[in-house]
């Protein structure tokens, strides 16, 4: 039965006949037409509404709605979801953030894999697969808090994504580039112009990327996610090696943990750790979510694991303590091992290569981050939870291209700021700009996560009958375990990437090498304006807001049958 071009479609898996001569008209008065479904049309032993003695046994959306959601193509297989989620999970530009802790950094990286990463994979495998839709995080937050969390939610996992790509992406590649190609230019980093002009290009090839179809486009990702294994593959190779003939310049010993370290590392680890979920914002775009998600969530955790311990205690092995830095111990590291191996010309071929292929990887990073966070801000606009305009798709590409575009603005404007105040007033120190910025970074992306965990304990109870292919295992106290898990991580990692050293004794001293109050002062009044989008956005949204309940019978993305029309 094709769907009526009319304001809201009223969705359900039964096929047509049971809809066809089933279906009576309650109303039609001002313009407004009332419809439900007979008993007779319902599955036998399918609980009733006793008071009114009929049920709308549908879900409900916007004709707005499914017209734009008309122009998706389905292009992302099971391989695809892999790829795309490693090359959202392994970045770069945290390694050396989290190196620079020490030998510690590695006794929590494996007790954050246990008690967040896995617990973490299991509650997106139930959310993915229970309700498989377009926009999915916004969705599931919307579906079990509203429109006003998900407005909010929406936008500090959107926004999070520029501020992340115009810094700490860009200035991990500038510093890349600066350590392997900057010679000729007297040192990239030094010079303002040069510095905004490569991060300029960096982030418009990312958004340009995004706005062309993802079907062209997923090569991206699965590229990306290899550049990047392969990248660490070699250098676990090449520290083996420079370690059997030249020894080791760093050490693992002092792994014993310290609530201090814990403290200034549990940010960006749940930042590394983050992006399971990151594709189910592109469900129906999946072939199939509800088999392929759990899967996805298997094979991608398991190669992020090794994708961060291989180089995390490479770069402890080959940087001596004093060396760790933040932006570059990463860069420096690999450029050590392979001078130890090489040297002369063969090293200087080599460390070109590695340098285009960091930051082909930080760049697919960026991408792959962008191809999700910008689907889910499109759907959430279009949902009544921001301006209209923001969720329009392409019908060329079937991409959300007013919010890449704004979300290249946006990036664009970060990078400028950055390159304004690290030459201005941190006298073009890269190490300080990168830690104010991953502040950031962190802060407002583990801050979208704090709805979106609890959105498994509330949608159990809001909806104990959808389908779930996969469920949390041990029931509800399981579902409780998991949600109290992964939401206690994303609230730490929240509270201390805003105030670092809380809790211990540095904390009125300096955070990234700035002093406390203007580093305070950037993190706490842009969470402060991105909330008030989120607010913002709320707002403008009200007037077209969609107001609907998943069914309970599980109907899933791709087998909903538009079967009859609701005009408000």
């Amino acid at each position: 039965m094709p769907a009526p071009d009319d304001d809201d479609v009223v969705f359900s898996r039964h096929p047509p006949e049971y809809s066809r001569g089933r279906i009576r008209q309650l109303s039609l008065d001002n313009g407004s037409q009332q419809v439900q479904i007979s008993p007779q049309a319902l599955p036998k032993g399918r609980p009733r509404n006793k008071r009114r003695g009929k049920q709308l046994a549908v879900l409900e959306t916007s004709a707005d709605v499914l017209a734009e959601k008309r122009k998706l193509r389905k292009s992302l297989f099971r391989w695809d979801l892999v790829f795309f989620t490693v090359a959202g999970i392994v970045a770069l530009d945290t390694l050396g953030a989290v190196s620079s802790q020490g030998a510690q950094a590695v006794f929590w990286l494996v007790v954050s894999g246990i008690t967040f990463l896995i617990p973490y994979g299991l509650l997106t495998a139930e959310l993915g697969t229970a309700f498989p839709v377009e926009g999915a995080v916004y969705e599931w937050v919307r579906l079990a808090f509203g429109h006003l969390a998900g407005a909010v939610t929406a936008v500090m996992y959107w926004i999070s994504n520029p501020v992340w790509l115009g810094g700490t992406l860009s200035v991990v590649a500038i510093a890349a580039l600066d350590t392997f190609w900057g010679k000729p230019f007297g040192g990239i980093a030094n010079t303002g112009w040069l510095e905004f002009l490569v991060g300029f290009l960096f982030i418009w090839i990312a958004v340009t990327w995004n706005i062309l179809s993802l079907r062209q486009m997923k090569w991206v990702p699965n590229l990306g996610a290899i550049v990047r294994l392969g990248l660490l593959a070699v250098f676990g190779i090449l520290v083996v090696a420079s370690g059997a003939s030249k020894g080791f310049a760093g050490t693992l010993g002092g792994w014993q943990p310290t609530s201090t370290v814990f403290i200034g590392v549990i940010g960006v680890l749940v930042f590394s750790w983050i992006g399971f979920e990151l594709s189910t914002n592109a469900s129906e775009e999946m072939q199939d979510p509800q088999r392929d998600i759990p899967r996805m969530v298997t094979f991608s955790g398991i190669l992020s694991v090794l994708g961060y311990l291989v180089p995390i205690v490479g770069i402890l092995l080959v940087v001596s303590p004093k060396d760790l830095v933040n932006v570059t111990s990463f860069v420096a590291a690999y450029q050590t091992v392979v001078s130890n191996i090489l040297g002369g010309t063969a090293a200087n071929i080599l460390n070109g290569v590695v340098g285009l292929a960091i930051v082909f990887s930080l760049l697919t990073s960026g991408t792959v981050w962008l191809m999700g966070a910008d689907r889910m801000m499109a759907i959430g606009s279009l949902a009544g939870s921001g301006p209209r305009a923001l969720g329009t798709f392409s019908a060329r590409f079937g991409t959300p291209v007013p919010v890449n575009v704004l979300s290249g603005v946006l990036a664009t404007l970060f990078l400028l700021a950055n390159v304004i105040v690290n030459h201005v007033f941190a006298g073009g120190n890269l190490a300080a700009l990168f830690g104010v910025v991953l502040a950031i970074a962190i802060s407002t992306t583990t801050f979208s996560y704090i709805f979106a965990f609890p959105a498994l304990v509330i949608l159990r109870y809001k909806y104990p009958n959808a389908r779930r292919p996969f469920r949390v295992p041990g029931g509800m106290v399981g579902a409780w375990i998991v949600m109290l898990l992964t939401w206690l991580y994303v609230v730490a990692a929240t509270v201390f990437s805003l105030w670092p050293g809380l809790f211990t004794d540095t904390v009125t001293g300096k955070a990234s090498g700035l002093d406390r109050g203007p580093f305070e002062l950037s993190v706490f009044v842009t969470m402060a304006i991105i909330i008030g989008v989120g607010v913002w956005f709320y707002a403008i949204g009200r007037g077209h807001a969609v107001h609907d309940r998943w069914p309970d019978e599980g109907t899933t993305a791709d087998r909903r049958e538009a079967t009859a029309v609701r005009r408000a």
